[in-house]
C-alpha cells in the first residue's frame, strides 16, 4: 500500500506537505515519531475516517479492522458480546481460544466496566483480531500493558496478524526493533527498512 504526495493541514498547521510513504503488504509495520507528528492522523486517513486531505493512497482495498487509542468496548454488553460483535460466526469455544491468547478466557462474562484499562485495551485489540480483515490498524495498542505481559502475548498476537497488513503507532522502539518488518519515521519523513 502506497501514500502518494499527501497534504494535510488543521487550522493552518501543516501536518503533511507531500509526503510519500509505502507499507509492506502482509508484514508488520510501524508509525514512529514524536508527539504531534501525524502518527493518528495517517492512520485516520488511511481508515478512510478522515477525507479532508490531497493525495492518494493507493492499495488499500478490502476489509478494516482497527484498534483506536481508547478501547471503545460497548459498555452494556460483556466480553464475549464485546469480541463477537464483529464476527457472528464466532463461537463460544472460537472466541474462549483467542481470548486465552490474551490471558482473559476467565472474563467472557464480565461487563467492560469491571475491567482495569489494560484488560479493556486487551479485549479491543481481540475484537479486532476477531474479524475477517485484510488490513489491521492499531493506534498505541499495547501502551496499557506491562512489559511482562506483553512478553508473554505479544508473541502469540502477532503471530495471529501474520499474512495480515498491519500498521501499529507506536512509541515503544523495543516493540518496533522486535516486531517490524517495515518502520515509518514521520520525524525523518523518509522510509525506513
Amino acid at each position: 500500500m502506497k501514500i502518494n504526495n499527501l497534504s494535510k493541514s488543521f487550522d493552518n498547521k501543516c501536518v503533511f506537505n507531500n509526503f510519500s510513504c509505502e507499507f509492506i503488504d502482509n508484514k508488520i509495520n510501524f508509525i514512529i515519531g514524536e508527539s504531534g507528528s501525524g502518527k493518528t492522523t495517517l492512520l485516520r486517513i488511511i481508515a478512510g475516517l478522515d477525507k479532508d486531505f490531497q493525495g492518494a493512497i493507493e492499495g488499500n482495498n478490502g476489509e478494516i479492522s482497527i484498534v483506536f487509542q481508547e478501547p471503545r468496548l460497548i459498555p452494556y454488553i460483556n466480553v464475549l458480546e464485546n469480541v463477537n460483535i464483529v464476527n457472528q460466526n464466532s463461537t463460544i469455544k472460537t472466541t474462549t481460544e483467542l481470548l486465552k491468547i490474551f490471558e482473559l478466557e476467565n472474563e467472557l462474562y464480565n461487563m467492560p466496566n469491571s475491567l482495569s484499562g489494560g484488560m479493556k485495551m486487551r479485549v479491543a485489540i481481540a475484537r479486532a483480531l476477531n474479524y475477517d480483515s485484510d488490513l489491521v490498524l492499531m493506534d498505541e495498542p499495547f501502551s496499557a500493558l506491562d512489559e511482562e505481559l506483553k512478553a508473554r502475548i505479544l508473541p502469540k498476537i502477532f503471530e495471529k496478524l501474520s499474512n495480515k497488513t498491519v500498521i501499529i503507532v507506536s512509541h515503544n522502539e523495543i516493540d518496533c526493533q522486535q516486531y517490524a518488518d517495515n518502520i515509518i519515521n514521520l520525524n525523518e519523513n523518509i522510509l525506513k527498512d
